[in-house]
């Protein structure tokens, strides 16, 4: 290949004279991965051989000879044991200690090679210079490009070996986790040099002294730990591993993880790290947050149910009190921290809920804030799309019979109206009255009793709701017919398709008596004023009144066109129009086939089959087939 004889020739060259003999980067860019994967691996071999034996001389800017070297070690078949056979032998620590970010990353590059096998990452773990050079590394380089590569190698050599493993069990507490026994584990987290060394760059205490970061660069690495503390959350870094080492840092029983969510941030003085450590205790909360976690399931489901386990990783009350107490703040506190706080409860509540339902306090709370930041909300805010989108992210968290208006207490779902339209509006909605959705549960999910009152509790909502808002559908088509309202139109569409895949279970025999417990179908047919009892199904609510006039009609009517307003007009994919068409015809599909499930069950309906049938066969724009005029003679 004389591409290749060029580029061992002009490597030569450098060679000898490294700093007068610049490198031809364009020479070198010619080599790119296409061209590596017809090269023999004794000329890969050879080429990298060359290149390593050329960088530590070189006096000039090595990028080019660096990305040459991560292009050549690229693929799979380039393995841990050949990066090892490199000769000269790779000085990593040195590598991973040079100043120019290009070497840095080539060091990593090679590193990364050792995670896909533990025994390679055993290795790695016997030479304690380059594991401590990578979390300096890791923590302490100012090239975000560099600390990112690092987080991936140091996470990846952390669990090495272990990514298809499950345990079938959990591990009783106080005994070690199987990954504790892996080399590069103990290395890091029982290595008093290395383990210290976290604490000493992430400690404010020492900020910009006898050479140590300065508090802006200690924040950052801050952010960094936190971000792989997430994922490796574990026994094992909840518990104290080296005594010395935490007491210095006035660490107690809980180890990296008391340290870094309680000890290590100025959340005080430092307004974005406030942030950053809000966001860490919500990604805790969520039960597949960890790596480590993810592989023992027993484990996993064991730690989404522990509600004590809330309060093992920061202060939960004082989290919450950003968005419960919004007067103890300063505006400016809560232009950052309300949100935050905001998205740390829906999660709680979305994980925790039976945790957060045996809190009367905190659903007080949150009800009350709902209310108050719906009850500001005008019909000229709602239309200038100034929806409150944090307060409706917790609202369509939160355990839907929360949700259910009592004697003393109007519901907050209430006040959110289809008119004027709102996009978060729309979508909030959707999303109370859809229930629990299936295909978000993960394989192997056994549903309890708690998703089967979601799914009683959404369809008591929708009717409930539809009882206050009677207009509702007529709203709700209205704005999808605004096609100029792209978003709009799209999000009232997605809104109908969640009342027809619903996901609603029967009510209860007996009357509930527990706090917001479900009311019995009689019960609730009451309070919607129903004499004939109340559609059990989302299909059968869209073919019931008031959406059957309102709905249907549309559903099966042509799609609008506006060619005044968009480019293209009619069937061209790129306008706002055919978006509309095309969502809308999507939900006729859905239709259909609950329909046709329907029909198999019952035989009843199949005349609107028939009609949707027909209207599906003329395409997502339609034509003057005149079904829609159809629906006022259907016996329903």
């Amino acid at each position: 290949m004389d591409l290749l004889a060029d580029i061992q020739s002009h490597l030569a060259e450098v060679t000898l004279d490294p700093r007068g003999k610049p490198l031809d980067a364009k020479l070198l860019e010619k080599f790119d991965g296409q061209v590596t994967e017809s090269v023999s691996e004794t000329d890969r071999d050879s080429l990298i051989h060359q290149l390593a034996a050329l960088l530590p001389n070189l006096q000039q800017d090595p990028t080019p000879a660096t990305t040459l070297i991560e292009i050549l070690v690229r693929p799979a078949s380039y393995t841990f044991p050949r990066v090892l056979e490199i000769e000269p032998s790779v000085d990593f620590a040195a590598g991973l200690k040079a100043l120019f970010p290009s070497i840095n990353l080539v060091i990593l590059s090679l590193l990364e090679k050792a995670k896909f096998k533990s025994s390679n990452a055993g290795i790695i773990a016997g030479r304690p210079e380059v594991v401590a050079a990578l979390i300096e590394l890791w923590l302490s380089t100012p090239n975000t490009a560099v600390a990112s590569k690092a987080h991936d190698v140091l996470l990846g050599l952390l669990t090495a070996g272990e990514r298809n493993r499950i345990v079938a069990t959990a591990t009783p507490p106080g005994c070690h986790e199987p990954h504790e026994q892996a080399l590069m584990w103990r290395r890091v987290f029982r290595d008093k040099d290395i383990y210290g060394s976290i604490y000493r760059i992430c400690s404010l205490n020492n900020a910009g002294r006898n050479g140590e970061l300065s508090k802006r660069d200690k924040t950052v690495a801050q952010a960094r730990l936190l971000d792989l503390l997430v994922k490796i959350d574990c026994q094992s870094i909840r518990r104290p591993q080296i005594a010395d080492v935490e007491s210095a840092y006035g660490v107690k029983t809980g180890g990296l993880m008391e340290f870094a969510a309680l000890k290590m941030v100025d959340y005080e003085n430092d307004v974005l790290m406030h942030m950053t450590l809000i966001d860490f205790f919500a990604d805790l909360l969520k039960p597949d947050h960890s790596v480590v976690q993810a592989r023992n399931l027993a484990y996993s489901q064991l730690a989404s149910r522990n509600p004590e386990g809330l309060d093992l990783v920061g202060p939960h009350t004082r989290t919450l009190s950003y968005y419960f107490e919004t007067t103890k703040y300063s505006s400016l506190d809560l232009t950052y921290l309300y949100g935050r706080s905001a998205n740390y409860l829906a999660i709680y509540c979305s994980y925790h809920s039976t945790h957060f339902l045996s809190s009367r306090s905190a659903v007080e709370s949150t009800i009350t804030r709902l209310s108050e930041a719906l009850r500001e909300m005008t019909p000229g805010r709602w239309a200038q799309g100034l929806a409150p989108k944090h307060d409706l992210h917790v609202l369509a968290s939160l355990p839907r019979q929360v949700l259910f208006p009592t004697s003393t207490t109007a519901s907050p779902l209430f006040m959110i109206s289809a008119k004027p339209p709102n996009v978060d509006a729309l979508q909030t909605l959707a999303t109370v009255f859809q229930g629990p959705r299936s295909e978000h549960r993960p394989e192997g999910h056994i549903e309890g009793d708690h998703e089967s009152q979601q799914r009683s509790a959404a369809r008591v909502l929708y009717w409930l709701y539809l009882d206050q808002n009677p207009n509702f559908w007529q709203d709700v088509v209205k704005a999808a017919e605004t096609v100029a309202l792209n978003d709009t139109a799209l999000a009232a569409i997605a809104l109908i398709n969640a009342i027809i895949t619903a996901s609603w279970d029967s009510l209860p025999s007996e009357p509930d008596q527990e706090p917001h417990g479900l009311p019995t179908e009689k019960q609730l047919a009451e309070r919607c004023h129903a004499s004939q009892g109340l559609p059990p199904t989302g299909l059968l609510a869209i073919l019931a009144p008031p959406a059957l006039e309102t709905v249907l009609p549309y559903l099966l009517r042509p799609a609008q066109t506006f060619s005044n307003l968009v480019s293209g007009g009619k069937g061209d994919v790129e306008s706002a129009a055919y978006r509309v068409a095309a969502a809308k015809y999507d939900v006729l599909v859905s239709l259909r086939s609950k329909l046709k499930d329907y029909v198999q069950e019952t035989g009843e309906l199949k005349e609107v089959v028939e009609l949707v049938n027909r209207r599906l066969a003329l395409g997502p724009m339609g034509g003057d087939s005149g079904v829609g005029s159809r629906v006022s003679t259907l016996d329903l």
